[in-house]
């Protein structure tokens, strides 16, 4: 049968199958929101997918194209949640690992079973559970997708194998036309490689917020951050996403999120009061070289902010400067604080103990001894050729200045 036919014999949504795309679309809202609750790293990709239900004879699964989530309706809706859920962390990993611009010119069947291996591999290792009918094979697991399909190809008998929950992740190009069955106007895969650009700082900036939340990193994710790379976020913009972040994940379970509770889940509402920030400053000679641009940054960003308090706390190894500024109030661009002997970082976390801040951004080299973790946000700006003082905090490294 010629393309062409297949085309032809193709058809619209009747009113069962839109029925079931309105019927499955609250329910994958739900399990995003779960996924954010139970798998933090994969959630907060998820929130970058957007959501697409559809009824279409090329989509019998599930699919993504690293800019949406494709889920056949009908079939979802047969799924528990526990399936449902596994399917969508399934779609975001293969984005997060560039599933798609890793398989060059790879043939598409094969490709796709290496990675469905690889990827159910990994979820399960993360603690979800692999349900029956996933592609996995135990001979070999932990194998990265191209391990796996240089072995498919050594062994056809494999490639018949696929599971029935095998996803087509890869929803374009050279795949195989439909016969017959419904054609859905909202499945419009895109075909466009500077999506995949975008996802190796989605994945270090989900990275970055899970150490916070845990302290470390995972080893299946260091061997994902070694996979993409890491690129290379100018200093400026890190900082200002950090802030950004304190401002903007404060949230108050007196103020429920409206959005969900159709859903049958109070999650905690947004809390928008203005922004409080702590800036703690090192007095040593190499971080002072740093302070006039990291000050003029700094200034640049708070003023993005209708309403903000900041207060600028310097030590030596005692407070030497403890300062509030506000909007109304800006700081000076020369601030009267001056070298001084030794270093701890302590009464800083010590002092703003009683009036926490949203977050602390800390300027030093980090020659001290490590303090004690506070219970609000930590940004260590490291000075060049400084080192991170304690293995918890997020991190940026100025360069030295020019």
């Amino acid at each position: 049968m010629s393309d062409t036919a297949r085309i032809v014999a193709a058809r619209d949504l009747n009113e069962a199958e839109r029925q079931a795309k309105r019927e499955i679309m609250p329910l994958l809202e739900y399990d995003r929101v779960q996924l954010m609750l139970t798998q933090p790293f994969l959630g907060s990709l998820a929130m970058r997918l957007e959501l697409v239900p559809v009824v279409d004879c090329r989509l019998p699964t599930a699919a993504t194209d690293g800019e949406h989530l494709f889920f056949n309706a009908e079939f979802m809706r047969e799924l528990d949640t526990a399936k449902r859920q596994f399917i969508m962390a399934h779609e975001v990993w293969h984005c997060a690992a560039l599933h798609i611009p890793r398989r060059g010119t790879r043939d598409r069947l094969g490709w796709n079973l290496a990675v469905d291996h690889e990827t159910n591999h990994v979820l399960g290792e993360q603690g979800l559970e692999i349900p029956q009918g996933a592609v996995h094979y135990p001979e070999h697991a932990g194998d990265n997708a191209e391990t796996v399909y240089a072995a498919l190809q050594a062994n056809p008998q494999l490639l018949r194998s696929r599971g029935s929950l095998a996803d087509q992740h890869d929803p374009g190009g050279d795949q195989e036309l439909p016969a017959s069955g419904p054609i859905d106007p909202d499945f419009l895969p895109l075909q466009a490689t500077e999506i995949w650009e975008q996802w190796p700082r989605r994945v270090t900036i989900a990275a970055q917020q899970l150490r916070y939340l845990y302290g470390h990193q995972p080893g299946w994710l260091k061997q994902l951050l070694s996979l993409v790379g890491e690129p290379a976020i100018a200093w400026q913009e890190l900082l200002r996403r950090f802030i950004e972040r304190s401002h903007t994940s404060e949230y108050r379970w007196t103020r429920p999120n409206r959005r969900f509770l159709t859903q049958g889940l109070i999650l905690p509402g947004r809390h928008s009061e203005h922004l409080s920030i702590a800036v703690g400053i090192d007095v040593s000679g190499s971080t002072l070289d740093d302070l006039p641009r990291f000050l003029a940054e700094l200034k640049g960003i708070l003023t993005s902010f209708s309403r903000w308090t900041l207060r600028l706390v310097a030590c030596d190894t005692r407070i030497i400067f403890d300062q509030v500024f506000s909007d109304d109030n800006p700081p000076p661009d020369d601030l009267p604080i001056g070298a001084g002997g030794g270093t701890d970082l302590q009464p800083v976390i010590d002092v703003l103990a009683d009036q926490p801040p949203s977050a602390l951004v800390f300027l030093t080299d980090g020659y001290a001894s490590e303090p004690s973790q506070p219970d609000f946000p930590v940004l260590w700006a490291i000075s060049d050729q400084g080192q991170q003082p304690a293995p918890w905090g997020e991190l940026i490294s100025l360069p030295p200045p020019s």
